[in-house]
């Protein structure tokens, strides 16, 4: 194997995140009572959401602080008197259930079980990521998990790569998947590490991050690192 040692982000490059959280949104509103225009509060939500994980990203928020702070704006927004707090605790309790698979993520990831040192590395909320990823079906296969809540910092910091790396046994050469350009391609490039950008939707690259290679479908990375 060309690599040792390969790291995967986790949603949106194995886990099928857009599933799990549309879930988990729909039974935490209705749970409160919202039956009607799901779709529409949806939409305002996810654009809360990304923002807000971008400013996570950027190190403006905390991980504790969004877990509420992206439902008081959604509130505010759609016009909703509902307790943040309460909401937060049932629609993660509902994230951490939600253990669907990308396409192809456990074939790829059952053929290079034994042949590279496999590691996850994600900039989620450790009491969702832990038990969601451990009910999955790649949960074997994945002796290392790192979250960036456990770690300190998100990716593309470079001390998340740092603290993860400190935990790992002793590697030659590492590569970082994810679909992310600006957390994971760009944590890689940090931690001075090959990455490879899983595009699917072949999305155009605006940042000037530049990965060293570009996949659009998991069977694709069997070629690159063997």
């Amino acid at each position: 194997m060309k690599y040792d040692l390969i790291i995967f982000d986790a949603d949106g490059t194995l886990y099928d995140f857009a599933k799990t959280e549309l879930r988990a949104f729909n039974l935490t509103m209705q749970t409160f009572g919202l039956e009607d225009n799901l779709e529409e509060l949806h939409q305002i939500y996810k654009k809360i959401n990304q923002q807000i994980w971008i400013d996570f990203e950027r190190g403006k928020i905390s991980s504790s602080a969004l877990r509420t702070e992206r439902f008081e704006r959604f509130f505010n927004q759609a016009n909703l008197q509902l307790d943040a707090h309460k909401v937060s605790e049932k629609y993660l309790s509902h994230l951490s259930e939600g253990t669907f698979l990308l396409d192809g993520a456990h074939r790829l990831i059952s053929q290079l079980a034994g042949k590279a040192r496999l590691a996850l590395a994600t900039n989620g909320i450790a009491d969702v990521q832990i038990p969601r990823i451990g009910k999955s079906d790649l949960a074997d296969f994945f002796p290392e998990l790192f979250i960036s809540e456990e770690l300190g910092f998100p990716k593309p910091d470079i001390r998340f790569f740092e603290a993860m790396f400190a935990r790992i046994p002793r590697f030659e050469k590492a590569i970082i998947v994810g679909d992310n350009l600006a957390s994971d391609i760009q944590g890689g490039i940090n931690a001075q590490i090959d990455t490879c950008w899983y595009n699917p939707q072949k999305n155009l690259n605006e940042l000037g991050i530049n990965p060293t290679y570009v996949i659009g479908e998991l069977a694709e990375l069997l070629e690159i690192v063997k």
